[in-house]
């Protein structure tokens, strides 16, 4: 009976034994498989079976710690605050334990319960680095000094987090405004870890402050060797160049090339790219930067940019569609709306311009700029009720807006309508802006179109004095010239309007001079015909520029780079470069004395060459001294007349010279062509010279000349 009795109990223990076994393995179990589902992200999945170990083993701090950490993580602060109070209880003498139950207590909202937590932590354990690092977080943001000294702490106790304490100590001290010390732990915080990136971004934000440029630059610099592949810090640094500070936009392209190099279609690179060009003038290479953007498709802005960039690279029609487009996608932009309807006047649908504008100004009647181009394009279109009212709408809102003063004032005065008003509206405009030319324009015509002939010259020198580069202002003052009865002021009035303005608009300004000729005497014309060379000639004025050169002689070409350089009073510098721009020749006048290099020229005669060659130097040292214009027009026969020992020849137009006749030389003729106006001077970009058996061309770059006279125009006196 003992014996069954002992047998019986043998055989209960060992079966609470393995079910005591079993019951640690399937805790096990899942305790393992929420470790699992935590890492994959499955969260919910997780914290079930944390639950499921804690009703398998519901003594196990550990198991409730993952749990609780997990469950704060997800935003379960309810659920973590039980097991943090489990964990505490079960083991209060664990600094870690309180650690975890202060990061429940702030994740609650209770901060003064984290705080006493952590402290109880740091107590229990002074070597407890968390503790103190959670207490300087708490205290950050209420007392950033107290923070400091938490950090110091846990400074001393993790040495080796030395880079990211002291960027943190850095960050305190800067809401602080201690500058010294933000400063000092930043470079602390730089030389504990080169390779730690963000207080190094934040000391070149700190020299940035300070306008120390050259020193974040540096940061900047090497924190491009850390990341070689940051688009943001090459967009950054390229945005510094091009900032006012240094506004080095050579060395700001770089940066933001390398950016784009790196995307293509950075919305930042290429921005800034597009802009650059812009500042160059080149406008298809602005477009094309900016056609690939990715920020294209969301910002209507850049559209409204591309558009401009497209209409100054000449493809209107491209740019009206893109902001037709963009106008159905953005119905309610009035911007892109206005744009659009500048994109229909520009090209000739005025129509459209002029509905799309009055749609505009339905939604928002105050819309000002749309009001005025309206009004702008309805004159112009000769609807001068519609343009009158919306000039009117325009002044009801701001009565002394000069510029509408003067348009309303102007339009009704080249009608003839309303006189007496107009003049006061336009006097109003002057009120405003005195030494505006464009007003005193208006108010010389307004008198002229009143009979009040001495008022308008009046008006009109002061306005050619102030705007003397504009032909409708010259076409009015001939035209107020000729009705006082001052032909040659007239005759050179609207020569000059029929030079300034587009060849495609010159035909009523040709008309205008045919009328005045006829009122000139013979003897008179030539003089006013040399005054308007001399006025638009840079005879005398410095330049450099560079040219091609193309010589045929004997049935052969050659062609070089050249340099031309004129230093006044005479001095002419002409230099033929070889390749890689090595000077190859060179021809010098300098006190009327000539010097020339020898050259050596397969199949070239050097004797031949030095004689062509010294012609054609000393007729582009006259050019460029003006001695062609030397003298009086006293040896007129149109369409030429004798200027020193030259005889100039002018164009059908008589408007510049097409060929010049050394007379000393007659075996040379010079032809000058293809003229363009520089700083309102005439510059030909052709100069052709003729000899027997040779030809030779020079052919200026325009756009790379060097000069910089500025031709004011002489009053007309």
């Amino acid at each position: 009976m003992i014996k069954r009795i002992i047998h019986a109990v043998l055989i209960l223990s060992s079966f609470a034994a393995v079910s005591a076994a079993a019951a640690d393995k399937e805790a096990y179990l899942h305790f393992m498989s929420g470790m699992v589902q935590e890492r994959k992200g499955n969260y919910d999945s997780a914290l079930q079976e944390y639950r499921r170990t804690m009703l398998l083993d519901p003594q196990s701090v550990f198991v409730y710690k993952q749990a609780l950490n997990l469950a704060l993580h997800i935003g379960k602060v309810e659920e973590a605050e039980q097991w943090a109070e489990f964990v505490v209880r079960a083991d209060s003498a664990t600094a870690d334990n309180w650690v975890l139950y202060g990061n429940v207590k702030w994740a609650r909202g209770d901060l003064e319960g984290a705080r006493a937590a952590y402290e109880k932590g740091a107590e229990i354990d002074p070597s407890s680095y968390e503790a103190f690092y959670q207490l300087a977080s708490l205290w950050s943001s209420r007392n950033p000094g107290k923070a400091i000294g938490y950090l110091e702490k846990y400074l001393a106790l993790r040495p080796e987090d030395a880079a990211e304490a002291y960027y943190q100590i850095a960050v305190l001290h800067n809401a602080g405004g201690n500058t010294p010390e933000v400063k000092e732990n930043l470079i602390r915080s730089k030389y504990a870890d080169p390779y730690y990136p963000q207080p190094r971004y934040m000391l070149a934000n700190f020299y940035e402050v300070k306008n120390d440029t050259a020193a974040a630059l540096a940061e900047y610099a090497e924190l491009i060797e850390l990341e070689p592949k940051n688009i943001e810090l090459f967009n950054h640094v390229g945005e510094l160049y091009a900032g006012p500070l240094l506004n080095d936009i050579e060395e700001a392209e770089k940066y933001f090339l390398k950016a784009w190099a790196l995307d293509k279609k950075d919305p930042t690179a290429c921005f800034w790219l597009s802009v650059i060009s812009e500042q160059k003038k080149d406008f298809s290479a602005a477009a094309a930067y900016l056609e690939n953007s990715g920020g294209l498709k969301d910002d209507a802005g850049l559209v409204l940019r591309l558009a401009y960039y497209y209409t100054q690279s000449g493809r209107y029609e491209k740019a009206i569609a893109m902001m037709d487009v963009a106008s159905k996608k953005w119905p309610d932009n009035t911007e892109v709306a206005y744009f659009l309807a500048l994109g229909y006047d520009d090209t000739g649908k005025t129509d459209k311009a002029r509905e799309l504008l009055r749609s505009i100004l339905k939604k928002d009647p105050d819309n000002a700029e749309a009001r005025m181009q309206y009004a702008v394009i309805s004159e112009r279109e000769n609807d001068m009720a519609a343009a009158e009212e919306s000039f009117r709408y325009l002044l009801v809102k701001k009565p002394n807006n000069a510029n509408v003063l003067n348009y309303l004032g102007y339009s009704l005065a080249d009608r003839g309508l309303k006189l007496n008003e107009a003049e006061l509206l336009i006097m109003g405009a002057i009120a405003a802006e005195p030494e505006n030319g464009a007003y005193l324009d208006s108010l010389a015509w307004v008198r002229f179109k009143r009979g009040n002939i001495p008022g308008a010259q009046e008006g009109i020198r002061r306005a050619v004095k102030a705007v003397y580069d504009d032909a409708v202002i010259w076409a009015h003052a001939g035209d107020i010239y000729a009705a006082a009865g001052d032909s040659s002021r007239a005759w050179l009035a609207w020569k000059y309007s029929w030079l300034l303005e587009k060849p495609a608009k010159r035909a009523k300004a040709a008309a205008r001079l045919k009328e005045l000729r006829n009122k000139l005497s013979p003897a008179t014309l030539p003089a006013l015909e040399l005054a308007y060379l001399r006025n638009f000639s840079p005879a005398g004025k410095e330049f450099a520029t560079f040219a091609k050169v193309e010589a045929k002689l004997r049935g052969k070409t050659v062609k070089f780079d050249a340099i031309l350089h004129f230093s006044p009073p005479s001095d002419f510098n002409l230099t033929v470069m070889g390749p890689l721009m090595v000077p190859l020749w060179k021809a010098r006048v300098s006190g009327g004395v000539m010097d020339m290099d020898a050259i050596a020229l397969k199949d070239i005669d050097s004797g031949a060459f030095s004689y062509w060659a010294a012609l054609i130097t000393d007729e582009l040292s006259s050019w460029f001294a003006g001695s062609y214009l030397a003298g009086e027009a006293g040896g007129w026969r149109e369409p030429c007349f004798t200027g020193g020992p030259r005889e100039v020849c002018l164009d059908g137009e008589l408007s510049w010279p097409e060929e010049i006749i050394n007379k000393a030389e007659s075996k040379l003729t010079f032809r000058p062509g293809n003229y363009f106006l520089k700083n309102l001077y005439l510059f030909p970009e052709t100069m052709d010279f003729k000899l027997p058996f040779v030809s030779v061309r020079l052919t200026l770059d325009k756009d790379q000349m060097n000069f910089s006279g500025a031709n004011m125009l002489k009053p007309l006196e």
